[in-house]
């Protein structure tokens, strides 16, 4: 009988903790049909995206970066909750111009819990051949995915360098003219921030990552209809 009740009362305890885990995933999920755009404007920079499906989500938070990794809250526009009709966004950012900034959405659930949007950039030459558009998060645990965007088909050769400014690692890749996406594995790197450079001809493309544990991975959610 004892054995019966331990067992019973391990299984219980299996549940709870299950069920907390469980609750504490955030709900909210949304689809762009337009991924965050980025504006330079005369007060600030412009930002406006596009959702063609929303799930749960009662608030985007808009936040800023001058380094990649540490993000803090620049404003907050009301979402439609739940949507699968086109709606369209903007916010104002007012800050000064001229330096690299880098964005993130914050989805935001009713129960308070949220997932996170891709990183975006500010601040890229124009004249550069390639640029680079977003990446799936600039705090990871495994693999960095980086859209760029290319004037031509070309070779890009990278180096992920650590803060003593040692490579630790790095490649290349073909890619064709438009976007494309360029892929880095980072699971055996060591906790810690690193820099990853681009490499096209004379210029650099310079992006600012930090490794942490799996536990410490933000709950990235974000998707984008192909039309």
């Amino acid at each position: 009988m004892k054995k019966q009740l331990k067992f019973a009362s391990v299984k219980v305890l299996f549940i709870f903790i299950f069920s907390i885990g469980f609750s504490s995933l955030a709900t909210a999920k949304c689809v762009y049909l337009k991924p965050l755009n980025i504006k330079k404007m005369g007060m600030g920079n412009m930002l406006s995206w596009k959702t063609t499906e929303e799930t749960d989500i009662q608030t985007f938070v808009i936040q800023r970066s001058t380094n990649g990794i540490d993000f803090k809250n620049a404003g907050d526009v009301k979402g439609a909750g739940y949507s699968t009709k086109v709606t369209t966004y903007r916010f104002l950012d007012i800050v000064k111009t001229g330096e690299k900034i880098y964005y993130r959405l914050l989805h935001y659930a009713a129960d308070g819990s949220f997932t996170i949007s891709e990183t975006f950039f500010l601040g890229q030459s124009n004249n550069s051949n390639l640029t680079v558009a977003s990446v799936n998060s600039t705090i990871t645990n495994d693999k960095l995915n980086v859209t760029v965007s290319a004037k031509k088909s070309m070779t890009v050769n990278f180096e992920v360098r650590n803060t003593s400014g040692q490579v630790v690692k790095k490649g290349s890749q073909k890619i064709k003219a438009g976007k494309s996406s360029i892929n880095i594995n980072c699971k055996s790197f060591s906790k810690g921030a690193y820099n990853v450079v681009l490499k096209n001809g004379n210029k650099n493309s310079n992006i600012t990552i930090k490794k942490v544990s799996a536990r410490e991975m933000p709950q990235i959610e974000y998707s984008v209809v192909h039309m």
